[in-house]
This record gives structure tokens, C-alpha cells and sequence, in this order.
């Protein structure tokens, strides 16, 4: 089979870099991103060949004039390489497949409320979708919902042994406490009228953990008071920092849930909070994160002060950790079945006729 995954953003390679691993030798498999740095830094690091689709832009017009060229650069692609799966969280995927033979299977873990434009345009179009559980309220057409997050494809202990060598290339000693701040730059089109956390209020934490500990600062912003605090591991490592870390407070989505899964307590101050289900579910039903809207900051500041005062902090995370893990699968094992029996699995998993069992791990050594 023929198989296209289209990478929109950094932490879509980390979603499908192991389902990639997987299929290679049983599928023919096709990749595609943007010309964004990071992005192809990391599929180089992952050994993932792709074809790029030129740069991004940051401007919402230009985003929108540019999207008409990557949907036809896409539908070329598919053309060419005689595509039966387009597969991933994709605009081009969805509006090129529909001019060809492909299946478009588009993914998402986001409430379509935050994200206007593709429930609009896009995902009524996809044959089908893909989210987590969390996001089974929504009652999509054709929506394949699965026990997990997307972090999981990638975070599972199936499929993640953090590295310790990340601490010494950040001059850290074994059980020295640390930090791990996060700021975004809120430039995608979603987070059109959206915010994090302020230039005071980055400052007001710094000050605070730098009594408990090192602080690590990984920032898509520029703050040239901040470059001091700035991680020096390679940004693929960046999940084993978040793995010894004793806390990540930040205003980011993605990274909140890579935390969470990983059994560090995350802190998210953005004007998202209470809006995610998938994080509502993090914080709500497991307890590994909390989100504050940036006008509650105070709030969090507060609740992170208690949580410093605790000594057993990382033991207690770990049990609430290996609860979550009992309940979830592991997500890249999903996706690889999913596509290994296309085309019936799709709607063995919508009729609930797919035994989530099977990709459940029964036992893991911490």
C-alpha cells in the first residue's frame, strides 16, 4: 500500500517518527513537511527522508494564499506516487485526496471549537477522522476514536527510554532539581487572538524556581534576558529533559501533555485553559497537569509554590502516571494496525469492533 504523512509541525514528527519505523518495509511510504528548521532538523535526526513543500508563512493571509500551493503540490504527489492512505493532521492531505483515489484519514487532538477553519473546511471533508477518546462527544462522521493521546505514539513506555546523558550535557548532576519553562510564540492560525504567559510573568517564575533549582528555558519567543537559562541539549532530547525535570510550567499545549504522560507535573498558563478536552482529561481524571488562564496567574503561582513545598512531588506523579498508562494504549501500535488492515479496520473501530486490549501494555519496569 501506498501511504502519504504529511508533517505540520515539529511534534508530528515525534507522532509518526515510530509509525514510520513500523511500516517501512511493509508499505511504500511518502513524507512531506514544510520548510521549517526544526522540523527538518528532526526528521534528519529520525531518519526520515522528505519531500518539502517550500517555506511557511507567518501572516494568516499568507498562510491561507500558500495553502493553495501546498494542496496542489500534494495532489501532484499523490498522483505520482499513486497514493491509497493520505494520513496526519493535514489540510493539503484532505483537499488533495479528494481529487484522486487516496483515503484521507485526517488527525487531530484539539475540540473543533478552538479550531474554526479546519471544522469548517477541512474535517467535513476527510473521509475520516481520528482523535482521542476525550473528543468522542463531538460525534463526528466517521470519527475513529481511540484510548489514548497522541503524546503516547511516541511517550508510551513501549516506545520511550529517556536518555540520562541529557543531564550532563546541561551541566547537571544526577539528582540535582531543575526546571523546565516553555514559551510559544502563538503564531499558528488557531491562536489568532490568543495568549500566554506575559514578559513579567516569565520573569516572576524565573525568580521563584531559581530558589529550588536550575532553571532550562526553551522558548520559541526572543528574550535576551533568558538565553543564559537556554537548554543546551539537541531539541530531540528535549522529552528525556522533560522526563527528570521536577516540574514544567508553560504555555504550551503540546508540551503540558508530553509531561503529563511522562510523570512530571505540568503547569499551563495560556487563554486555551479550560477549552482542550484532551488536557481536561490530564487534569481532570489523572490529575498531571493544571492549566490557569493568564489573568489567574497569581493562582498558579500559589499552587506551584505548594507543590514545591512537596519532597515526595516526582512519587506521587510517577502512581498517578502508572494509573493513566493502565487505562491507555500504546498509540503508535494502533496506528500501525490501523493501516496494516486498511481499508476494513477503519470502521471495525467506528462499529466498536476493534479490541483495544491488544495494544495495552500489561507490564513495564520505571
Amino acid at each position: 500500500m501506498n501511504i502519504l504523512i504529511d508533517i505540520n509541525h515539529p511534534a508530528q514528527v515525534h507522532y509518526f517518527r515510530n509509525l514510520y519505523h513500523i511500516l517501512k518495509d511493509r508499505h511504500n511510504l511518502v513524507v512531506t513537511t514544510k520548510d521549517v528548521e526544526l522540523q527538518t532538523r528532526l526528521l534528519k535526526a529520525h531518519d526520515i527522508p522528505y519531500i518539502s513543500f517550500g517555506k511557511k508563512s507567518d501572516s494568516l493571509m499568507g498562510k491561507f494564499f500558500r495553502q493553495t500551493g501546498y494542496s496542489l503540490r500534494s495532489l501532484k504527489i499523490m498522483k505520482e506516487h499513486d497514493i491509497d492512505v493520505a494520513f496526519g493532521s493535514s489540510v493539503s492531505n484532505v483537499h488533495a485526496a479528494k481529487f484522486c483515489k487516496a483515503i484521507s484519514i485526517a488527525t487531530t487532538d484539539s475540540d473543533l471549537s478552538v479550531l474554526p477553519l479546519s471544522a469548517k473546511f477541512v474535517y467535513p471533508l476527510a473521509n475520516f477522522l481520528m482523535t482521542p477518546d476525550a473528543l468522542a462527544f463531538q460525534k463526528v462522521k466517521n470519527q475513529i476514536c481511540y484510548p489514548g493521546f497522541q503524546e503516547l505514539a511516541y511517550l508510551h513506555p513501549q516506545r520511550f527510554t529517556p536518555d540520562q546523558s541529557v543531564l550532563a550535557e546541561n551541566d547537571l548532576s544526577e539528582h540535582e532539581p531543575f526546571f523546565v519553562l516553555r514559551f510559544t510564540a502563538f503564531k499558528a492560525h488557531h491562536d489568532v487572538g490568543m495568549y500566554g504567559l506575559s514578559l513579567d510573568q516569565k520573569q516572576k517564575l524565573v525568580l521563584l524556581l531559581e530558589k529550588h533549582g536550575r532553571v532550562i528555558i526553551t522558548t520559541e519567543t526572543k528574550h535576551t534576558q533568558f538565553e543564559k537559562y537556554a537548554a543546551k541539549s539537541s531539541p530531540e532530547k528535549i522529552h528525556s529533559l522533560l522526563y527528570y525535570a521536577k516540574m514544567l510550567i508553560c504555555d504550551s499545549q503540546t508540551m503540558t501533555t508530553e509531561a503529563a504522560v511522562l510523570g512530571t507535573p505540568a503547569f499551563r498558563c495560556n487563554t486555551f485553559a479550560g477549552k482542550l478536552s484532551v488536557i481536561e482529561e490530564i487534569e481532570k481524571k489523572y490529575d498531571l497537569a493544571y492549566s490557569y488562564h493568564p489573568r489567574h496567574f497569581d493562582w498558579m503561582y500559589e499552587r506551584i509554590k505548594i507543590l514545591l513545598a512537596d519532597p515526595d512531588l516526582k512519587e506521587k506523579w510517577n502512581l498517578k502516571r502508572q494509573r493513566m498508562l493502565r487505562q491507555k494504549i500504546d498509540v503508535t501500535a494502533f496506528w500501525a494496525w490501523l493501516l496494516d488492515n486498511h481499508p476494513r479496520s477503519e470502521m471495525q473501530v467506528i462499529k466498536g469492533e476493534c479490541d483495544f486490549e491488544q495494544f495495552k501494555q500489561k507490564t513495564w519496569v520505571e
